[in-house]
């Protein structure tokens, strides 16, 4: 060995951190297929509205909906999912605003499901839940 500071043998390079935890690529995953799916049963309902309103009416005789308040519902629906899908698509590249863009439109979503009063409690708890899931990882979002 010289003292110049070449060495016949260099010491082993460590391993690059991963970019993306392995869970958060996992639940990433899954919020990518789910909001996506649902952003097209949303747009295709938003779009044959008319079908959907005459589903609805056959099979909830008490509550009569019109065509136009099913299209508002299905349009505000499908823009949320949508933004909660290109939030997650931020947030895949570890950007902090995705996880700003998913939060402010699953809570949004969460809050119109829980004042809803023939609404399954689960779908906030679930949109909560993914939030704080997703939250478990925001000090790394640059």
């Amino acid at each position: 060995m010289n003292n110049t500071g070449d060495s016949e043998m260099e010491a082993p390079q460590p391993l690059p951190k991963p970019k993306r935890p392995v869970f958060l690529t996992i639940i990433c995953l899954f919020g990518l297929v789910y909001f996506f799916v649902f952003s097209i049963l949303f747009l295709s309902g938003f779009f044959f509205a008319g079908w959907v309103t005459d589903a609805i009416n056959l099979y909830t005789p008490v509550d009569r909906y019109s065509g136009n308040n099913v299209r508002l519902i299905m349009g505000m629906f499908s823009l949320l999912f949508i933004l909660s899908l290109s939030g997650i698509i931020a947030m895949w590249n570890m950007r902090r605003y995705g996880y700003y863009i998913f939060g402010i439109s699953s809570l949004i979503l969460a809050s119109f499901q829980l004042f809803q009063p023939k609404v399954s409690f689960s779908g906030p708890v679930f949109f909560i839940v993914l939030l704080i899931l997703f939250g478990l990882y925001f000090r790394r979002f640059r």
